[in-house]
């Protein structure tokens, strides 16, 4: 359905008409009625929430003592003040995002009831102010709350009497407000009266403002993080699924305009919607980005991302309702989904509401007709998705729908991000079309090698050896020879009299899967100072460790559980006597960050030191090791969930050093891994 139709195009000829009329007739007033507009201005900058979740400004009481005291033209500057402020701030306070149609269809709707309250607040000409007040409210409300329902009904398909008895009951609020202010303006109508009752709620409003600041700035702080997570995480899985968080975020919230889903309940589900996949971070990267089916344990590792979801939710607002949500968003209405089985009733509502917005962002990204997206989504209805809500989707919800999600929204901030995290067209091929060729040779006994190839020397030599003894043997192998800087995997297949050997050259192969660790410890990097705010800092060479390190102080190896204690000593030892005395729980937050990183140095390695460093009024702890690496998909896991540990990661000793240190700095390989915590706080006091 379009925004311009038969029902909203009259309404804004008749805006257009409200201006022309507030032009030709003016007003005389305007310097009296200024406080009254700068009072309408702030209520609509400043709107309260109902119970339906919609904003309500409190201008009508504006709107209805300027028609009493000055006129309807007066009334419709009122009218008209209040539309630019709601639909200025409606568009983040941006010009150019200004809906010109919008303003004038609200325009006309306002000014329809405007005239009808006229009217009645006329029929009751002589009758108390505040009879009059309560029925120009009461018959304001009502005609507007008829237009507006059927403007979503023409625009977005929402039915007419969606959360009809709420909005019923929200019609008490301006009533009542207009009953007990209007009159009370009236009756105190001066210039100085009006500027005094301006200042003074402008004055009230500015102190709610400075004492609910920092919570609204938390709150934004937070939304935004996880809008920020969500789209990094799309990003690290692919280039073409950017904005499905967003996406999925949008349609539940039209949806649940159409289900009449209660409004104070909505801000939740809509936010579980849009980061219903946060989970999916907590898993490999090549589970997630791989070409084809997956295996039997790949489907369910990657089916484990609910779980993940619903532990990060439930850690993050600690609210065990939307972790279920979040759980179950993938059960399905027969009762084949995971992870759990569930069917029917027994899936959360608002888990069936998110699995279907879920399914039908997927298909409108993939179909472009409407009918066909249509088609599928009743396809998937009683198997899948939920017969109940399938039935309330239909073309125009598609169309609509359409309009307001983006399907791919590459940020210039995000622009060296995506070249991280998405190798180009070259590398995506298929590892077998990246060897650098398979040849086919001949042994048969006589001392060489029947081939036209031209190979090095040393492999030459070594596939010789390597032939003579299959043929003695008469059983199967292979080796893998590196030679001149190439790398190659000889197979050798015996015969009676003669050795068959296929030799693949998988130097680019040995390549391409170091520019794809790479290209993946530049993602985790990237995700990782993310979730950290930049204290945890992922480096690719131990280079750039070595390059932080200031002037050495002092060393120990560490071989044995012994040595953890022995490590403690040797850090603390160099921390000026009066410091430790003055900031004790700061040394032990550092004791406790050097015992969790030997104790895991060897567990998970052989041996390795310990090393001080000093740097500017820092303190450096450098601690190495020559074990076979972390796995790092399992830092984002230790930084999000309290608690969090496995056999294969830093488990919550990293937790330990992530809240203890100022800054981690962290390189991992198979040839072992070297971390650096720098502690700023203690050297600033000891310099």
């Amino acid at each position: 359905m379009k925004e311009k139709n038969v029902y909203t195009i009259p309404l804004s000829l008749l805006g257009i008409a409200s201006l022309l009329y507030m032009g030709l007739e003016g007003s005389s007033d305007i310097v009296h009625i200024l406080p009254l507009l700068l009072l309408i201005a702030i209520l609509d900058l400043f709107p309260v929430r109902l119970l339906s979740g919609e904003e309500y400004s409190g201008s009508l009481a504006g709107f209805l003592i300027l028609l009493l005291a000055y006129g309807p033209v007066p009334a419709l500057y009122g009218i008209l003040l209040s539309n630019v402020v709601s639909h200025w701030r409606s568009a983040d306070f941006v010009w150019r995002r200004f809906n010109v149609f919008r303003l004038l269809s609200a325009q006309g709707k306002y000014s329809i009831c405007l005239y009808a309250a006229h009217i009645v607040m006329e029929r009751l000409d002589g009758i108390s102010l505040y009879v009059q007040a309560g029925a120009g409210a009461l018959t304001f409300s009502l005609l507007y709350m008829l237009l507006a329902s059927i403007v979503n009904k023409t625009i977005s398909g929402i039915p007419l009497r969606n959360n009809l008895v709420i909005k019923c009951k929200e019609i008490a609020v301006p009533v009542v407000l207009c009953t007990i202010i209007v009159p009370h303006f009236l009756l105190h109508l001066s210039l100085h009266y009006m500027m005094y009752e301006t200042i003074y709620i402008l004055l009230f409003l500015m102190l709610i403002i400075f004492f609910s600041y920092g919570y609204i700035r938390q709150v934004r702080l937070r939304r935004r993080g996880a809008e920020e997570f969500i789209r990094i995480g799309e990003m690290r899985i692919s280039n073409r699924i950017q904005g499905h968080g967003h996406n999925v975020g949008i349609i539940c919230e039209h949806i649940l305009e159409l289900l009449g889903y209660p409004k104070k309940r909505r801000v939740d589900l809509i936010n579980m919607a849009a980061i219903h996949d946060i989970g999916k971070m907590m898993l490999p990267l090549d589970i997630l980005t791989k070409r084809g089916a997956r295996s039997l344990s790949e489907e369910q590792q990657y089916q484990s991302h609910p779980v993940h979801s619903s532990k990060i939710v439930l850690n993050v607002s600690g609210d065990k309702k939307m972790a279920d949500w979040i759980l179950h968003h993938h059960e399905r209405y027969d009762g084949k989904g995971y992870p759990d089985g569930l069917k029917e009733k027994q899936i959360p509502y608002e888990s069936r509401i998110i699995h279907m917005c879920d399914q039908l962002e997927y298909l409108m990204r993939h179909y472009d007709q409407d009918e066909e997206v249509i088609r599928r989504l009743e396809n998937m209805s009683h198997k899948e998705l939920d017969p109940e809500l399938v039935s309330h989707i239909h073309t125009g919800t598609i169309a609509w729908l359409r309009q307001h999600m983006v399907y791919t929204e590459i940020l210039s901030s995000a622009m060296e991000l995506t070249s991280v995290i998405e190798p180009d067209k070259q590398q995506h091929r298929e590892l077998s079309s990246i060897t650098g060729g398979t040849r086919l040779l001949k042994y048969r006994g006589t001392g060489s090698l029947q081939t036209h190839e031209d190979l090095p020397s040393g492999v030459l030599y070594d596939l010789e050896i390597l032939a003579a003894r299959a043929l003695v043997l008469s059983e199967s192998f292979y080796e893998v020879l590196v030679s001149q800087g190439s790398t190659y995997e000889a197979h050798f297949y015996p015969e009676s009299d003669w050795v068959a050997v296929v030799l693949n050259d998988i130097t680019p192969a040995l390549q391409y899967r170091e520019d794809m660790h790479l290209q993946t410890l530049r993602a985790y990097r990237d995700v990782i100072r993310t979730l950290s705010h930049s204290k945890i800092d992922i480096c690719l060479e131990p280079g750039e460790i070595v390059a932080e390190l200031g002037e050495w102080i002092d060393e120990m190896e560490v071989n044995t559980r012994a040595d953890v204690a022995s490590s403690r000593t040797l850090v603390v030892q160099h921390i000026p006597e009066d410091i430790r005395l003055q900031n004790s729980k700061k040394v032990m937050s550092i004791k406790l960050a050097v015992s969790e990183a030997v104790t895991n140095l060897i567990k998970h390695a052989e041996a390795g030191k310990v090393t001080v460093y000093r740097k500017n009024g820092c303190y450096q702890v450098y601690i190495t090791d020559h074990g076979s690496g972390i796995p790092l998909h399992e830092l984002p896991k230790t930084i999000l969930i309290s608690g969090y540990s496995s056999k294969s990661s830093l488990g919550k000793g990293f937790a330990l050093m992530y809240a203890s240190a100022d800054r981690i700095m962290l390189h991992t390989s198979p040839d072992g891994t070297a971390i650096l915590l720098e502690f700023n706080e203690i050297l600033e006091q000891a310099v």
